[in-house]
């Protein structure tokens, strides 16, 4: 009960014993009373009112603590104990924070070594386990495996499955075949690399190769065929060896009265020259442009690309390398009359991109009828296959 409401039921109780101890009580007297009295009636029925709401509110206060709990065992994981012979770094189990794991001396950790609690309230990683360094389970690696023994005539056989050796202890140890023969000259089992697996290995091909029907074997795979939109509008795609790239061909700027049209995707052919303009007569008739993929690696000499006369005019043809003069593995060939030849003469290690032009000139008693340019990129792998 309040302060007011007990200083108010004091009075009360007073003026009862005044008002009972006369036989005549005053009209005022009398009226006191009665207000004191509905006084007392409207604050008790204040303080229930205000013990129901402190009621309510306490039930609806245990109802949010409740709600709060079970939200934040959602987004909780479940505890993790520590590993035997170990113990456990951390404490918070909500989503996004890590457990991490150390065992005792003499002791090693297999499993994950940290785990997230993830968003689904389970967690990452496979659990950890302690064991004992010098322990069967440790010096038994997965490479061994029990042997297949039988017994005749008193005296026990041990055999291995293939891709094994027997070892002492009837045990059967993996063989190695990437570290036995990958390494050595001559005797390589993959054209680029050996993963050893148990019982045996798997060769594997770099990307922009597939594995061959031979094991030994990566094909290169063919982008420009297989991946129609690998190059935008205009250009064109050269497929690589472990790849591809694309190219837009352009014929020269116009200079000198000299101009060149785009007659296919690969060649420029020059447009009559105006009249008397000895510039435009010396500049070559045609430009056409080839791409060559090549590996690392070649034997040589290599026959890399055959040239003849697009329309022959004159008695025979001269070939010239007037551009990439520098690169000493590369020369020009007379095979004929009207035909040349690029050759190889150094094999070229990749990755490298080559650029060279050869000139053909038209030959007659009375000089050189014509010009015709051919340019040749060389796209050299980093492979040899």
């Amino acid at each position: 009960m309040c302060l007011l409401q007990r200083t108010l039921h004091a009075i009360l109780s007073a003026l009862s014993l005044l008002l009972g101890g006369s036989r005549k009580a005053c009209p005022e007297q009398r009226e006191a009373l009665k207000v004191l009295r509905q006084v007392q009636k409207l604050l008790t029925d204040h303080e229930a009112s205000y013990l129901r709401g402190m009621r309510t509110l306490s039930r609806r206060l245990n109802q949010l603590k409740g709600q709060l709990q079970i939200q934040e065992d959602k987004d909780s994981c479940p505890p993790l104990k520590p590993p035997r012979h170990g113990r456990v770094l951390g404490r918070k189990l909500k989503a996004g924070h890590e457990l991490h794991f150390l065992c005792d001396p003499g002791y090693q950790l297999t499993g994950s070594e940290s785990r997230t609690c993830m968003n689904n309230q389970t967690w990452s990683g496979q659990p950890a386990i302690c064991s004992e360094l010098m322990s069967v389970a440790n010096t038994t690696s997965t490479t061994l495996r029990p042997a297949e023994c039988s017994t005749f005539q008193g005296i026990q056989h041990c055999a291995c499955d293939p891709g094994y050796v027997i070892q002492s202890g009837g045990l059967c140890q993996d063989i190695d075949e990437c570290d036995l023969y990958q390494g050595k000259a001559g005797s390589k089992i993959c054209v680029h690399e050996c993963v050893n697996t148990l019982g045996s290995y798997n060769c594997v091909c770099p990307r922009g190769y597939l594995l061959d029907a031979h094991p030994n074997s990566c094909k290169d795979i063919d982008e420009c065929v297989s991946n129609r939109s690998a190059c935008t509008g205009g250009e064109q795609c050269v497929n690589l060896y472990g790849g591809f790239t694309c190219v837009r061909p352009e014929c020269p700027k116009p200079k000198m009265n000299v101009t060149y049209v785009k007659i296919s995707g690969h060649q420029c052919e020059r447009t009559p020259c105006p009249l008397g303009s000895s510039s435009c007569m010396d500049a070559p008739h045609s430009i056409s442009f080839h791409y060559i993929p090549l590996q690392s690696q070649l034997p040589v000499p290599r026959v890399l690309f055959t040239m003849t006369a697009p329309r022959s005019q004159g008695d025979s043809q001269r070939f010239t390398l007037t551009r990439g003069k520098a690169h000493r593995g590369l020369e020009v060939r007379q095979a004929g009359r009207h035909r040349g030849e690029l050759l190889l003469t150094k094999s070229v290690s990749g990755p490298a991109e080559i650029q060279v032009d050869v000139e053909m000139a038209e030959m007659s008693p009375q000089g050189i009828l014509g010009r015709h340019v051919f340019t040749v990129t060389l796209f050299v792998s980093q492979f040899t296959f």
